[in-house]
């Protein structure tokens, strides 16, 4: 994922994240559209039967059903369970690029949660006797859906960024969240995340690691045959399942979200072993850092994991010392008494901390993307004011580009075509509009500003 998450929690139903409809797979076959299976963790049993008409949820769908989700909670659960959002608003809390590819992915994506039903089944036994009981629940992911797409020159239909967005979760998942039946999924670990099968691993895992007293367990084992099934991994091949598992479980690794992540025995007698990286966990980086530094590997692992964002602070407070000092005896021990009794060191004036230098660079920058923009939105006025007098065909040969760039995401080839016989023929200024619309964009009134344009290219649109 390309971008930074907007809010550092993301919201997850428990229960759905346990039952594996979900595929970690990337890509499934869409013929299959109907499918039961069962299996057990955590002696927890599930029966699945489900019906999935646009093929089984997979890839991006755990983020979208993650992203709408905590928007259901975000904007206080609603009694109506309906989520009235906009596909830019899910995107960006997805993560996802900001282009027509992934507004398409988008659309199926919910399209595909939309037509899935599913029937599930919880097993429990009888006491004192042999006899087996399910309780079965029918469920839905979604129960409405109301949206606005386009295409484009027979491009992909993808979602309108800016149009409203509105899904009605279904019943069971909707009052399982206002119960309080959910996880908190760490954003900032989903969107380090790189590949979706390692986002569905991470999310199936903190399913299945959670205790129904909320404990979280340290460690998971699991028959990789039941893991199968619970992950959604459609091949009963076990090469393919540890090919699979293996992808996610590097970058579950790398992230220091599991400590220990193996498979091992095999065929039916294979066991997938998870140990989970204690949160509180020193940073190897950080470590390394201070071990560098003349730190013990004891000390340093205990002052990474005690004081990290002072770290760097220590190491620049060492220099600045030998510097000032032509050296010093003990480096190790000097770092480690300044990490932990910071009272006892008065910075010197020329001494800049980390946290400052980066404000300052940030200021910097700040302003000088401000001054450019500046100059920039000068030039741009003095061309348009240049313009201004010429003929209508001069301004739209001049302005056609930069209508296309604000323009392209929001006009048909119907309504471009509109436009373009408008302006020619100087019924709307090719330069006025320029203007409404960078002036639009500058105080994020750009969706209404291109609203009264469409009304005015077709003035059969309702007025809103």
């Amino acid at each position: 994922m390309a971008k930074k998450p907007k809010t550092p929690n993301l919201h997850d139903e428990l229960n759905f994240a346990r039952f594996g409809v979900i595929s970690m797979h990337s890509r499934v076959d869409q013929s299959v559209t109907t499918w039961n299976t069962e299996f057990t963790v955590n002696a927890r049993t599930f029966r699945i039967e489900a019906i999935t008409p646009q093929g089984r949820p997979h890839g991006i769908d755990t983020d979208t059903l993650v992203s709408l989700e905590t928007l259901f909670v975000v904007k206080g659960c609603p009694d109506d369970n309906w989520v009235h959002t906009t596909a830019y608003e899910v995107r960006e809390l997805m993560g996802l690029a900001n282009n027509g590819e992934n507004y398409h992915r988008l659309r199926q994506s919910i399209r595909r949660l939309y037509f899935t039903s599913v029937i599930v089944g919880r097993k429990s036994s009888l006491a004192g006797t042999q006899r087996v009981r399910w309780d079965n629940v029918g469920v839905r992911f979604f129960e409405g859906l109301r949206y606005r797409d386009s295409e484009d020159d027979g491009e992909l239909s993808a979602l309108e960024s800016e149009a409203t967005l509105s899904i009605r979760l279904g019943e069971q998942l909707a009052d399982s969240i206002r119960a309080g039946s959910s996880q908190v999924l760490d954003g900032q670990l989903l969107h380090r995340l790189e590949q979706p099968p390692a986002r569905a691993l991470y999310r199936t895992l903190q399913a299945h690691r959670r205790q129904d007293d909320g404990q979280m367990l340290r460690e998971l084992q699991v028959p990789l045959t039941e893991w199968r099934q619970a992950t959604g991994l459609t091949t009963d091949r076990s090469d393919l399942v540890r090919r699979a598992l293996g992808a996610a479980h590097e970058e579950l690794l790398a992230n220091h979200y599991l400590e220990r992540a193996v498979i091992e025995g095999r065929g039916k007698a294979a066991v997938a072993h998870y140990t989970f990286a204690d949160v509180d966990a020193a940073d190897p980086t950080l470590v390394r850092l201070l071990r560098n530094a003349g730190v013990t590997v004891a000390r340093a692992t205990a002052l990474a994991g005690q004081h990290p964002e002072r770290v760097e602070e220590a190491l620049r407070f060492l220099e600045h010392r030998r510097a000032m000092q032509g050296g010093v005896r003990n480096p190790g021990g000097l770092v480690a008494d300044f990490l932990e009794h910071p009272a006892k060191y008065d910075l010197p004036a020329d001494f800049v901390t980390p946290e400052r230098q980066r404000e300052e660079r940030t200021n910097r920058l700040g302003q000088q993307k401000v001054a450019a923009e500046q100059a920039a939105q000068a030039r741009t006025e003095a061309q348009l004011d240049q313009l201004g007098a010429a003929s209508p065909e001069v301004q739209w040969a001049a302005q056609r580009s930069t209508l296309q760039v604000l323009l392209k995401k929001h006009l048909n080839a119907g309504q471009w075509g509109q436009l373009e016989h408008l302006a020619r023929s100087g019924e709307i200024g090719a330069v006025a509009l320029t203007r409404e619309l960078l002036e639009a964009t500058a105080r994020s009134g750009l969706p209404e500003q291109i609203g009264r344009l469409k009304r005015r290219l077709n003035p059969l649109l309702p007025a809103e």
